[in-house]
């Protein structure tokens, strides 16, 4: 292994103008040292290093590194992007409902392949990872550990979260995407067709929230419910869909995802607009009133910045001297008032008008970036909050060839923020898992 490394560094100083490094010095390193060096690396990086020597292949599985891993690892803000149809899938609630009497005892992926309704679905979208500090993607296939018929539905740390397709009772299966580990939540008891879907998860801890689109009726949906999964290592507290105070009169969830800061998930509701907030804490949801809500456009609730929660959304007012623009608010720390932090610069707003045309857009944070994805595009555009900066993400050379305004055969990507680990000790949290084996990163 000595030999190993100092070929490595050797190879690595020899490439650029620094000083050689001496082998004689580099070959005897503490096998310790070298692991806190390794754990320092990127996961595209580290990936690359385990073709170095069987004891750098092997330390994915080694206890100790990982735990050195989740102390020493710096935390990278990036984005994992999913390629959505051009059409929705079809539901079936028949099938839904026989998917949930069996999923309670079986893993993930023989929980959903059971059903007619998977069984001839195609595999699930690999995950498209954009780095927005190196503006590098790599891509991850899905197939060996999220069953078909399964769609991206939130994100915390280095955990995502995928919600059946079927109407009825919804299964989660949260999963790492470095790892391979996948674990079933247990179903939710009402029966949904489109909730909204929260996640947050700490190292010894999950909880977890599906909103609205509450079935009624085989044939009508109306949001009146919520439920919440929290589940605690530490304490050992375990509270499996645990329905949560009625839902405010008159909100209209849109399908999507929920933003987490400071013991609260944040969704929007439409018709007219409005923010949802939902006190984990205190079992109770409230609705905030946005900023210039009767001329907002595809907003999007976000979390970026250290915990701050921020409205992005298209400014129309027509008719009168307002000039169209994207713009930003901050929540403020009483929770009901918000303060506009940025707007899009005039000569990048022409460039997002005319790419956008009218279809819409999401936006996802993740850390000092916001990456805003057009609805039937494969675009990306990223802002760098710290510095100020607008720039388009580069092509994904993944889809169509690299060329990524080509969207005849996908209804766009969505984003979700991703923070890569090697380890999510959470995932031990719940019992139905399934551990396969590490694959890398593809390109």
């Amino acid at each position: 292994m000595e030999e190993a490394f100092a070929a490595a560094m050797t190879a690595a100083t020899s490439s650029s103008s620094a000083i050689p490094m001496d082998p004689r010095i580099w070959r005897h390193l503490p096998q310790g040292l070298v692991d806190r060096v390794l754990a320092f690396l990127p996961p595209a990086a580290f990936f690359r290093a385990r073709a170095v020597c069987k004891r750098w292949y092997a330390l994915v599985f080694s206890d100790s590194f990982l735990e050195l891993h989740l102390r020493l690892a710096p935390t990278l803000p990036c984005f994992a992007f999913f390629l959505l149809p051009s059409k929705p899938p079809l539901y079936s609630t028949s099938a839904a409902s026989s998917s949930s009497s069996s999923s309670s005892s079986s893993s993930p992926a023989a929980a959903a392949t059971t059903t007619s309704s998977t069984a001839n679905r195609s595999p699930p979208a690999p995950a498209l990872l954009l780095d927005p500090v190196s503006n590098s993607w790599h891509r991850i296939p899905l197939g060996t550990i999220i069953p078909p018929g399964f769609s991206p539905a939130a994100s915390s740390h280095g955990v995502l979260c995928f919600i059946s397709d079927d109407a009825g009772s919804k299964t989660l299966v949260l999963c790492n995407l470095l790892s391979k580990l996948a674990s079933q939540l247990p179903p939710t008891p009402t029966p949904r067709l489109f909730p909204t879907v929260g996640l947050t998860v700490g190292p010894s801890s999950i909880s977890a929230v599906v909103a609205g689109d509450d079935m009624i009726s085989p044939f009508a949906v109306k949001n009146l419910t919520a439920e919440c999964f929290h589940a605690d290592g530490v304490t050992g507290f375990y509270s499996p869909w645990a329905t949560g105070s009625a839902l405010p009169r008159l909100c209209s969830f849109e399908p999507g995802r929920m933003a987490y800061a400071a013991g609260r998930f944040y969704c929007m509701s439409c018709g007219p607009f409005g923010v949802m907030a939902y006190d984990v804490g205190t079992n109770a949801w409230e609705k905030i009133q946005p900023p210039m809500r009767r001329f907002l456009r595809s907003p999007s609730i976000v979390e970026c910045g250290g915990g701050r929660v921020v409205l992005v959304a298209a400014v129309e007012k027509s008719k009168l001297s307002v000039p169209r623009s994207v713009r930003m608010w901050a929540l403020q720390p009483c929770g009901r008032a918000w303060a506009e932090i940025d707007r899009m610069p005039h000569d990048v707003h022409a460039q997002f008008n005319e790419a956008e045309g009218g279809r819409g857009f999401e936006c996802v944070g993740h850390g000092d970036f916001l990456a805003i994805t057009i609805k039937g595009s494969n675009n990306v555009l990223l802002f760098d909050i710290y510095r100020k900066e607008w720039r388009w993400a580069p092509p994904c050379r993944f889809l169509h060839g690299g060329n990524s305004s080509s969207s005849s055969c996908c209804g766009g990507l969505r984003g979700f923020a991703f923070e890569p680990r090697l380890a999510t000790p959470c995932m031990a949290l719940l019992d139905s898992s399934s551990f396969i084996p590490f694959q890398g990163f593809s390109g």
